[in-house]
């Protein structure tokens, strides 16, 4: 076997493992004031809107887009909707926050634009804001280049 095609089984075995157990219990039910922030940390962030427009499930998807930010070695792993992928992050002060090294598995798949569109939004991320369940990723002060929603096992 040669040495890409082991590097991406231990990718994807590794993405898996990470994403076993990662969503969190809550009672968080919305926005109002009554109800803390959710963590952006070991929470299980689903991709609601990419740059202005809203994400659903389509039969062309393959799994939920989402992430999850983990707090063991600072890494992000998630799913891209056909791809899964995992890299590194930083949070700063000011709620300033980036992604780097982010590496997917290659599946071909029947619509790559919006699996594009995500991860190249998160390597332009430079801060994020959180309100209630809604996480909101920006780029300056322009309006959110994503936006995910808290999701917790009830």
């Amino acid at each position: 076997m040669n040495q890409s095609k082991l590097f991406l089984i231990i990718l994807v075995a590794f993405s898996s493992f990470l994403s076993c157990n990662t969503t969190k219990k809550g009672t968080n039910s919305g926005m109002s004031s009554d109800n803390p922030n959710s963590d952006l940390i070991e929470t299980y962030w689903k991709l609601t809107e990419l740059m202005g427009e809203p994400i659903a499930m389509t039969p062309d998807t393959k799994k939920e887009m989402h992430m999850v930010i983990k707090k063991q070695e600072n890494l992000v792993n998630g799913n891209s909707g056909c791809n899964s992928f995992i890299g590194s992050y930083i949070v700063l002060e000011g709620n300033r926050i980036s992604f780097s090294q982010l590496i997917s598995t290659k599946m071909a798949c029947i619509d790559m634009e919006k699996e594009t569109t995500f991860m190249e939004a998160l390597q332009k991320v430079d801060n994020y804001t959180i309100q209630g369940k809604i996480l909101s990723l920006n780029k300056g002060r322009m309006a959110p280049l994503a936006k995910f929603e808290a999701v917790y096992l009830k």
